[in-house]
Order: C-alpha cells, then sequence, then structure tokens
C-alpha cells in the first residue's frame, strides 16, 4: 500500500486541498453505505482545517466522529482533544454530526484500564483517519518510547493506554492493528522540521519513527499533505 505525498507552497493550499479531497470521500461513502466513521487527531496543528471542513456541504447527519486519541481528562481541560474537536469542528454546518469521544464520562475516581474498557466497549472501526505527526515521529499517541508502544504495535485491541515518557498526561490511543483496519488514512503535516522526521520515517519501517509502520503498511494507504 506504501504511501503518496502532496506538497503545497503554504498550509491555507494544503488544507483547501485536504478539505477537498476528505468531502469527496465522505459523499462517497454515505452514497455507498450510508454513513461514514471518520476519526480525528488532536492537537493544535489542525485547528484551521476543522474549521474550514466544518463548513463543508456535507450530509453532517450521516458522519459519526472519534478521536484517534485522547488525554484522560476532563472534556472541559484546555488539552481534551475531545474538547478541542467540539470548540473547531464540531461547529457550523458539522454541529450536525454524531461524536462518539474515547472518554465519555470523566471520572477522576476511575483508573486507567477503565478507561480503556470503556473506550473499547463503544469503539467504532474508522473508515477514514486523519493523523498528525510530532518531532519524535509519533503518531496518534503511539509515543516511541512508551513503555507500551511495542505492544501498541503488535496487540489486536483497538484502544490502548499509552504512558509517554517525554509528554504531559496518560493517553488513550488506537493501536496500530486499529490504524490500519481504517480503509485509510490521511497525515497532516506542515513545516520543514516534520518534513526533515518525515523524510527519515519514509526510508524504512523504524521504531524510533512510529509513523513509519503507516507509511510502509501493506494493509492501508496512507495520503500525506504537506505544506512547507
Amino acid at each position: 500500500m506504501a504511501f503518496r505525498i502532496y506538497e503545497f507552497e503554504n498550509s491555507e493550499l494544503c488544507e483547501d486541498s485536504l478539505v477537498e479531497t476528505l468531502s469527496s470521500s465522505i459523499k462517497d461513502y454515505i452514497s455507498q453505505k450510508g454513513f461514514i466513521n471518520l476519526a480525528f487527531s488532536g492537537g493544535k496543528s489542525p485547528i484551521n482545517l476543522f474549521v474550514k471542513l466544518s463548513k463543508a456541504d456535507l450530509n453532517w447527519q450521516k458522519c459519526n466522529i472519534s478521536l484517534v486519541d485522547e488525554r484522560i481528562l476532563p472534556q472541559s481541560h484546555a488539552d481534551s482533544n475531545a474538547g478541542l474537536v467540539e470548540k473547531y469542528f464540531l461547529q457550523n454546518k458539522a454541529k450536525l454530526a454524531q461524536f462518539n469521544p474515547l472518554i465519555k464520562n470523566f471520572n477522576e475516581n476511575l483508573n486507567s484500564n477503565d478507561f480503556v474498557e470503556s473506550a473499547n466497549s463503544f469503539y467504532q472501526q474508522p473508515d477514514l483517519a486523519v493523523l498528525g505527526m510530532g518531532l519524535d515521529g509519533h503518531t496518534a499517541s503511539l509515543f516511541p518510547k512508551a513503555k507500551e508502544f511495542a505492544n501498541a504495535l503488535k496487540c489486536v485491541q483497538n484502544i490502548v493506554l499509552i504512558n509517554p515518557t517525554e509528554a504531559p498526561y496518560q493517553r488513550l490511543s488506537m493501536s496500530l492493528n486499529a490504524l490500519q483496519s481504517c480503509k485509510k488514512l490521511f497525515l497532516f503535516i506542515v513545516g520543514k522540521d516534520k518534513k526533515e522526521i518525515f523524510d527519515r520515517a519514509s526510508l524504512k519501517e523504524n521504531a524510533d519513527f512510529p509513523i513509519s509502520f503507516i507509511l510502509h503498511s501493506r494493509k492501508v494507504q496512507c495520503d500525506v499533505y504537506y505544506s512547507k
């Protein structure tokens, strides 16, 4: 399957092209099976993409939105991915979409395994997922130095617990198996620093760069949208 890369001179052109592609794919899936399951990564990078896509003229009532990963936090927390999606994507026309966050009812008395069990109990396999990538080559919350990383690459469980060593908060993340079970993946990256990491990851599978397992997957196609 491997990957294809599309390069753009600036982020606005990149976002516009990805919105157009996603809109077309969403229409196709709804036409073919009556609905679509779509998952997003969080973080600050896709905010403008979220806003633009939220204004697309689509049958959002037929769209089930979920997350690729989440910090174990209440949704009201500033670093919650669900809160970010609520604020920037589930607005405008996209407010009609159905949202299925990984943490439905945050309770500080629950332990981390309770959150994992809950997320897996209502997991819906995404048809499409939009990924990001960190400067350490992680995608979703598959951090290369986390003790759970090796298991996340080989397990069949859809949602796994991750304890990053160089990032805050415990995380819930789609496993590699769950990501590869999508019909298609999109990777959105901005800037030359990330492009340098991407170029290294594109050479071969490398545990130092988790995104490499997506780029060299034999199970799923990844279209990469990169802006300088």
